[in-house]
């Protein structure tokens, strides 16, 4: 798939879960289950784990973390208790980011790894790389993360079993609560949508048409510009060209400040969160960006500015509400930790060959202790898995994608078969924080999670995983022989 069909894609999935969370539909699926199924602990997680999965089958998994976390704040907050808020918030730490994970691993585009495995094989020029397809890859995905999902469930529930939260299910409200269809509508059209075109160029493979453009790119980008436009900058009630240019002063704005914003905001998590005195700097900040936006906005429009705190009400989505929901801290956190690692890369210098060398080396040596491939596979991916919860899995991905050709030797995998076995095994640690940049976040932004409730299910996990990624991987290359 081409950058700017995948760039489309992203960014369209990130708006649909903007649309979602802004219309109240995941709280409203939910209420839905907890209503009309049983209100227990249980019901809650299972509703979590499921609907961060099927979110993340048609949004990247990252962005579907990100918008939930509001909603699994607001849960935490109800419980009382130091010990029952921990328990309630890792539980649900669990739920969230397994279930959105799998269901990233699902689908092509539902994590930027998967793409980057792609791209890998393209640079790398791995024999049968075309059969990697958006198709091809759900097709094979679905039937897997749905196992894995059944066996995450049954570990969060063990997990659960003594967990008590009586006061989220305390109200007694007989207000019905039905299903949120125009999202989930929106949804499954994009989801059909985006399949559709993928499938078009699997099977078409259009000639370039406009400025090196094939037909299908420009249906992507038709499609990406006018997600834009009616999110942004189309007015919600009179549609006139003087609303669209509010809109758009808008966005544009919100977008030039975004620095100031996001700083603002990262002090006041950071003030919440370690109890350190920021109010200065944030008020000087959120003070700055007001004065520059009330003096355009009047220079432009001759009326008093809006009031930013509020949504803008003539778009369907509002900028200025999308950059206060982020979980600054969490990004924060992914930002440092990806700085760390590239410090220890540059240190190891990986560039020269030796240190790549020295690892292929050991990996070879550590399998080629096992006579049978298909028991090599487990221990290759087992390594892998548990690499993955220090290093996380895209840099050990960049790290181990060279080598594919030669772990593929020593196992029952071709070599576009191995960089898919390492990106999957990459992505299936369940254990730190550190393994998936979702997972980071949501540790980061979620308040209570015990890193110390979270290690055993997660270890538990990972060798599930284990199992079930040799097992799969096995069976597809016997298919594929």
């Amino acid at each position: 798939m081409e950058l700017l069909q995948n760039t489309v894609i992203l960014l369209s999935g990130f708006l649909l879960s903007e649309i979602v969370v802004s219309g109240g539909a995941h709280q409203r699926v939910i209420d839905y289950f907890l209503r009309y199924s049983g209100n227990n602990l249980k019901t809650l997680l299972s509703t979590v784990l499921l609907l961060s999965y099927t979110l993340s089958l048609f949004i990247p998994h990252t962005i579907v973390v990100i918008s939930m976390i509001p909603v699994v704040n607001r849960i935490v907050s109800i419980v009382q208790g130091a010990d029952e808020k921990r328990s309630v918030a890792s539980l649900l730490y669990l739920a969230l980011t397994w279930g959105s994970n799998t269901g990233g691993m699902a689908t092509l585009t539902g994590s930027p790894q998967n793409l980057l495995a792609v791209a890998l094989a393209e640079i790398l020029k791995l024999e049968n790389r075309n059969l990697v397809t958006f198709v091809s890859w759900l097709v094979a995905g679905l039937p897997v993360t749905l196992i894995l999902l059944l066996l995450e469930r049954s570990i969060i529930f063990f997990t659960a079993k003594s967990c008590r939260a009586p006061q989220l299910f305390e109200s007694e409200s007989e207000r019905p609560f039905t299903l949120p269809r125009k999202p989930m509508l929106l949804i499954t059209c994009n989801f059909i949508l985006v399949s559709t075109l993928s499938g078009l160029q699997f099977f078409l493979k259009p000639g370039a048409a406009l400025f090196g453009l094939n037909g299908i790119d420009l249906c992507f980008l038709l499609y990406g510009v006018l997600f834009l436009l009616v999110a942004f900058i189309l007015p919600v009630q009179k549609r006139t060209a003087n609303g669209m240019r509010m809109n758009l002063i808008f966005l544009v704005l919100h977008l030039i400040g975004s620095p100031l914003i996001f700083f603002s905001r990262l002090s006041r998590e950071f003030e919440s969160r370690m109890g350190l005195s920021l109010k200065n700097i944030y008020d000087t900040l959120e003070r700055l960006f007001t004065e520059l936006f009330n003096r355009i906005w009047c220079n432009c429009f001759n009326e008093a500015a809006p009031n930013l705190e509020l949504p803008n009400g003539n778009a369907r989505l509002s900028v200025n509400i999308i950059m206060r929901d982020l979980p600054c801290f969490g990004i924060t956190l992914v930002l440092l930790l990806g700085v760390v690692l590239y410090g220890v890369l540059m240190l190891w210098n990986i560039q020269d060959g030796y240190h790549l060398h020295s690892l292929k080396s050991a990996l070879l040596d550590a399998v080629d202790t096992l006579e049978n491939s298909y028991a090599r596979l487990f221990l290759l991916v087992i390594i892998i898995i548990f690499a993955s919860e220090l290093l996380s899995n895209t840099s050990l991905i960049l790290m181990l994608a060279p080598l594919s050709t030669g772990l593929a030797m020593q196992t029952a995998l071709s070599p576009i078969m191995m960089l898919l076995a390492i990106t999957i095994a990459a992505s299936s640690a369940c254990m730190t924080p550190l393994a998936t940049m979702a997972g980071t976040i949501a540790f980061g932004s979620i308040e209570h999670v015990s890193l110390k409730r979270i290690l055993f299910p997660g270890f538990i996990m990972n060798i599930l995983a284990a199992i079930v990624v040799t097992v799969v991987f096995s069976l597809l290359s016997l298919v594929i022989s």
